[in-house]
């Protein structure tokens, strides 16, 4: 049939070790006793001035004086002279729906008649 092994047919022994089972969990889940250290002013001599902690006094910053920063001559950064060979049909469009060459030589910051001889330019 069913054969037990020796340590369960043992009543009395299994009892002992749920017991001692117990006490160990017990013991892992007690609350650990505080340690107390002594202060320093227990432990220094009547005799003996008790030390003082460093504090370091933090000093102002100096103001700062700043030049002031140049404004702008203009709004709109400086463009190389000229208008690039790869804008023309670009330009070609603009001229199309309504723009003036005025307008043209104005965003690329030349003069109109240099919109004009890029235009005639084949």
């Amino acid at each position: 049939m069913f054969n037990r092994s020796p340590q369960y047919d043992d009543r009395g022994n299994s009892r002992e070790q749920s017991t001692s089972a117990r006490q160990a969990a017990e013991a892992l889940f007690a609350p650990k006793p505080q340690r107390v250290e002594p202060s320093l002013r227990e432990t220094t001599p009547a005799g003996e001035a008790v030390r003082k902690p460093r504090v370091l006094a933090a000093s102002r910053a100096a103001p700062v004086l700043r030049d002031e920063p140049k404004a702008p001559t203009s709004a709109k950064p400086p463009r190389k002279p000229g208008i690039p060979a790869a804008h023309v049909a670009r330009i070609r469009v603009w001229l199309k729906y309504g723009m003036t060459a005025a307008q043209v030589a104005e965003i690329y910051g030349v003069a109109a008649g240099e919109v004009e001889r890029v235009l005639r330019t084949p």
